[in-house]
């Protein structure tokens, strides 16, 4: 149950420095002023606010990830069917991520997310069947 948790970590690490690069490209160029980062404010390219997007998104559904893969550690009650909705969850999170990079399509990305979404629930409906 370790691994899938750490990956997420990864992942969430991975897009973290991908916002702090495009920021710091952005200032270094002179497109962006620094002070523009305090409230957002003025223009930002679309792909510096899809980064900032991805980097949100990061910290609101995996959050109940997070919190899963720790309760079922702390508990040690977790089976295999646990560790495959946890990978579940993070391939899909894996895919809504390079999908949204390029700010590709977004139905698709719609349907990673519904997707990963559903491997969370199955982990929680499974985390709450076992207690």
């Amino acid at each position: 149950m370790i691994y899938p948790l750490l990956a997420m970590v990864l992942l969430t690490l991975l897009v973290t420095l991908r916002l702090l690069f495009i920021g710091g490209y952005l200032v270094i160029t002179k497109k962006v002023h620094i002070k523009q980062f305090r409230n957002m404010d003025g223009e930002f390219p679309k792909y510096a606010l899809s980064a900032r997007d991805q980097f949100r998104n990061m910290f609101e559904i995996p959050i109940l990830f997070y919190l899963l893969c720790v309760l079922l550690l702390i508990e040690n009650n977790y089976n295999q069917i646990d560790i495959y909705l946890a990978w579940g969850f993070v391939f899909f999170r894996l895919v809504h991520s390079l999908i949204r990079i390029p700010n590709r399509n977004v139905l698709y990305r719609y349907l990673s997310f519904i997707v990963s979404l559903f491997f969370l629930i199955g982990g929680w409906i499974n985390f709450i069947i076992k207690i």
